[in-house]
């Protein structure tokens, strides 16, 4: 394959998958979707009679198939994937290499795009070992380099995005402001005004909502969503204290969400991250990515803080926002942004 100048991340030249060493493999709970070619070819592999008979067992038919969405491979009653071993490893691609995966599990988590006829390369911090890199750099950086890749999606996107992109990137990366001023000041540069204020209990409420779409998240949300049955003040009171904890347990915190928070700019081409969105209303689902990281981990993490479990809640924060419709959502739910309960 030609190699051909890709911006990425400098992250993206040091991962590697962790294997069986993933405390949660990324086809945990989720439904793979494989190509009507993918399927045929799995289904007829020359292979051991128990990974056949696993194969005949894993995949069902969508409620509206195509040749791209074919079948899906579902998950167990445990919400692993049926070809996951005991060992953390692929059968699959264990009995029979890794040109028998499916193009989704072969390319997972890097997504390549070509974009206005500009290619890039990212990863998504829904995988742990992405998240565990995001936290290591000192900040997010970008350079031309040459890689073997073909674009997923290749897409003309109106206006000028890049030169948005990269101004919301630069506002995202100026430390001389704590994060969430950065965050308002690329809300106000949307033309956002705060125009009231929506209490703690209704953003609980929203984080609820958003993240039924989501059941990897759900084992972080629990402690969160208890807090609904408080009263407001309780409630803000609680998370004041959390938010403090988690402040003093993991100080740099607001470096480790820059950079996550940057990687999904680039990740999701902000602000065109939804065609059904107007760009400026793409600011929704960049405030609400920051008050889930902050409000979920926050409380989460107040009992048993420990930087591998701060990995495994933002990579489950991550299979949300990067794997469903957030950002429309978000949109829907939440019409100004500028109105969040700021902790």
């Amino acid at each position: 394959m030609e190699k051909k100048l890709w911006l990425v991340p400098e992250y993206f030249s040091s991962f590697a998958c962790k294997c069986g060493a993933c405390r949660n493999a990324c086809c945990r709970s989720w439904k793979i979707a494989v190509t009507e070619k993918e399927y045929f070819r799995m289904i007829g592999m020359n292979c051991s009679k128990e990974l056949h008979d696993k194969l005949e067992s894993a995949f069902s038919i969508p409620d509206f198939p195509s040749s791209d969405k074919f079948r899906m491979i579902e998950p167990d009653w445990r919400g692993q994937c049926r070809m996951l071993d005991s060992d953390g490893l692929c059968m699959l691609q264990k009995e029979c290499g890794e040109p028998a995966l499916s193009e989704t599990c072969r390319v997972y988590p890097r997504s390549c795009k070509a974009e206005n006829d500009r290619l890039q390369a990212c990863c998504s911090s829904s995988c742990e070992a992405v998240v565990e890199l995001l936290m290591e750099a000192d900040r997010l950086e970008f350079s031309l380099k040459e890689i073997a890749a073909v674009p997923e999606i290749s897409e003309t996107i109106d206006g000028d995005f890049q030169e948005a992109e990269q101004k919301a990137i630069d506002i995202l990366q100026d430390r001389s402001l704590s994060l969430q001023e950065r965050i308002i000041k690329i809300c106000e540069q949307n033309g956002y005004e705060r125009s009231g204020e929506q209490s703690a209990l209704e953003i609980i409420e929203i984080i609820g909502c958003l993240s039924e779409e989501s059941r990897t998240i759900q084992d972080y949300l629990e402690d969160l969503l208890k807090l609904k049955d408080l009263d407001e003040a309780a409630v803000e009171e609680t998370l004041k204290r959390a938010s403090a904890d988690f402040s003093a347990n993991f100080p740099e915190w607001e470096r480790y969400f820059e950079n996550i928070l940057v990687n999904n700019l680039f990740y999701s081409a902000f602000p065109c991250a939804d065609r059904r969105i107007k760009s400026r209303e793409a600011c929704s689902g960049l405030a609400l990515q920051y008050l889930f990281m902050k409000l979920i981990c926050a409380v989460f993490l107040q009992n048993a803080p420990s930087k591998e479990r701060f990995v495994d809640c933002i990579a489950a924060i991550y299979h949300l926002v990067e794997h469903t419709a957030f950002y429309y959502n978000s949109k829907i739910l939440l019409k100004n942004p500028m109105n969040l309960f700021w902790i």
